[in-house]
């Protein structure tokens, strides 16, 4: 088969397909990836402006030796005589490796969020996606209770779901889906859905191997070519990873009579290696106050315009806006919808002073702490783990939560200190005690509680501010709690193969737990964290430094709350 050979900074040389290129690299679709950004880190490293086209490409090329690798294994340990349903099954999950992120929203993971309905849900994506993969009867049955189920376990993404459906929709020419049965793998392999019931049970259990090679809770050659490439790209380098040494070392192995991915024993070191790199960009990257905060900004854009230009049910982000032919929202023309798309509108069409912070940095407000560390230094002071911090957390947990729900920013302002003194005046007024129903009685009790500690944390907030002078103008953003991958179970049980020396001996199948017992990831104190951001502009006439002092803060919050 011909290919075409295209140059990259990290492996090289990629091959891809001549008829990859015209049939899909080449497609408006596709090229639309040059103008999606891959990550948010660019405004903490500026060289970190990569897209999701190149991202693809190195997918492709680490699927590829992948594959390649695990079907080796597959044949020379005669698990699957078929070779012609083996090569069917590499090409479509070549594809999938080619188009897995072809549905991302604008500014990849800060605009996914909107492709999700009023409930905040993706059930109506996974009707598209059964509806596009085209399954009738008996079968659609089947894959409508399989999805449904794997939704509410642990859903894909929905970017996962929309690049499935794009890919099918855009795509559907490809010799490699020629069938329903072919669809749905494509689908399985980018949204990581295994198979889970019993026809055909063989080719299941080495398909759902291969779905875990682009899509697995631990390691993938996604994972693989963002770790490598955002190191590469931003100069962030934590620990090399051997990715050729990786993917040569995949394996298929049978236990308990069902067949498992698995790695050879020479590959331990290396998983060591993903787990620490994905730990460094999760805790101190991703998590870094001022990726938030550019993602806040660009998330009250991307709602700003979603607000602005939805009609009749249609949304900015969605299936029509990805497309070639697009569709009109309050005249005008959306198509192949990216990040240039967002800038224009919102710098030329709709446009409000927060959302402006993004063009001019002066402007932006400033984190009153700048690392997890550093909030858990300073306010775990007074008791550590005691009460007045689970309670002061809590607080600002239903802050983050009341702010996201019921204001247009996430701004602590005086209009939201009326909002909040009206909602407590509102629900005072309500005497529970008068409830025949006890449980709707205790919400009541619960959101007097929950309104009151909100409104004293906000009026603590404006006297620190009025005392130094500060504007009375915060902004709280929250954020995951950093979990190690080193304590994740699935990580612990990865399967490691170390081959018996005797010949006609089965090799020896250890859990990657036990060969790496040192490395052990911490428990989650808490799921939640959050950062509290300020304007360093003064009020007026006030003289000082407009630097807050952490541990002066810290005490003054939680001492008042």
């Amino acid at each position: 088969m011909d290919n075409k050979r295209l140059k990259d900074p990290i492996y090289g040389y990629i091959e891809i397909p001549k008829n990859y290129m015209e049939e899909i690299v080449d497609t408006a679709v596709f090229q639309r990836l040059r103008r999606v950004i891959q990550t948010s880190y660019s405004p903490l490293y500026a060289s970190a402006v990569h897209n999701r086209f190149v991202h693809s490409l190195g997918v492709y090329h680490l699927g590829e030796i992948a594959v390649e690798s695990l079907c080796r294994e597959i044949i020379k340990k005669n698990i699957y005589k078929d070779c012609l349903e083996i090569q069917k099954i590499k090409e479509i999950f070549l594809a999938a490796c080619l188009l897995h992120d072809v549905g991302h929203a604008p500014f990849s993971h800060t605009g996914e969020e909107f492709y999700k309905d009023e409930n905040l849900s993706v059930q109506r994506l996974h009707e598209r996606l059964i509806e596009v993969i085209g399954q009738d009867g008996i079968e659609k049955e089947q894959l409508e209770k399989d999805f449904l189920e794997k939704l509410k376990k642990d859903g894909a993404a929905p970017h996962e779901i929309m690049s499935a459906i794009v890919g099918l929709k855009e795509f559907y020419g490809l010799k490699c889906f020629e069938n329903p049965a072919d669809r749905e793998f494509f689908a399985r392999c980018i949204t990581g859905y295994t198979y889970s019931y019993a026809e055909g049970r063989r080719k299941k259990e080495i398909q759902n191997c291969i779905i875990g090679m682009l899509n697995g809770k631990i390691i993938d050659v996604d994972k693989l070519d963002y770790l490598k490439r955002d190191a590469y790209i931003t100069g962030f380098d934590t620990v090399n990873i051997d990715y050729e040494r990786l993917l040569m070392a995949l394996t298929i192995v049978k236990e308990e009579g069902k067949y498992e991915l698995a790695y050879g024993k020479g590959a331990v070191s290396i998983i060591e290696n993903v787990a620490y790199a994905h730990d460094a960009e999760r805790k101190w990257i991703q998590n870094h106050p001022v990726v938030l905060y550019e993602s806040y900004l660009i998330h009250h854009m991307i709602a700003c315009l979603n607000e602005k230009l939805a009609t009749d049910g249609r949304t900015l982000l969605s299936e029509e806006s990805l497309s070639v032919e697009g569709h009109k929202l309050k005249n005008i023309r959306i198509s192949l919808l990216s990040d240039d798309d967002i800038i224009h509108l919102f710098k030329n069409v709709y446009h409000d002073e927060l959302g402006m912070e993004f063009f001019e940095r002066r402007k932006r407000r400033h984190p009153v702490w700048k690392s997890e560390a550093e909030y858990d230094a300073y306010f775990n002071e007074l008791i550590p783990g005691g009460k007045i911090r689970d309670d002061f957390d809590q607080i600002m947990k239903n802050l983050a939560g009341y702010l996201t729900k019921s204001t247009d920013t996430c701004v602590v302002n005086n209009a939201l200190l009326r909002k909040l003194k009206k909602d407590v005046k509102d629900v005072d007024a309500i005497d529970e005690t008068k409830e025949e129903d006890e449980n709707y009685a205790e919400s009541i009790r619960l959101q007097k509680k929950t309104k009151s500690g909100m409104l004293q944390m906000v009026k603590n907030l404006k006297k620190y501010a009025d005392e130094k002078g500060l504007l009375f103008d915060f902004v709280v953003v929250k954020a995951s709690q950093f979990e190690s991958n080193f304590g994740k179970d699935d990580f612990e049980k990865i399967k490691i193969v170390f081959p018996s020396l005797k010949e006609g001996d089965d090799d020896y199948i250890v859990r990657f737990g036990d060969v790496a017992s040192p490395l052990h990831g911490n428990e989650r104190k808490r799921d939640h964290f959050f950062y509290l951001f300020y304007n360093k502009k003064l009020k007026k006439g006030a003289k000082g430094d407009a630097d807050i002092d952490l541990r002066e803060f810290s005490r003054y919050l939680m001492l008042n709350s």
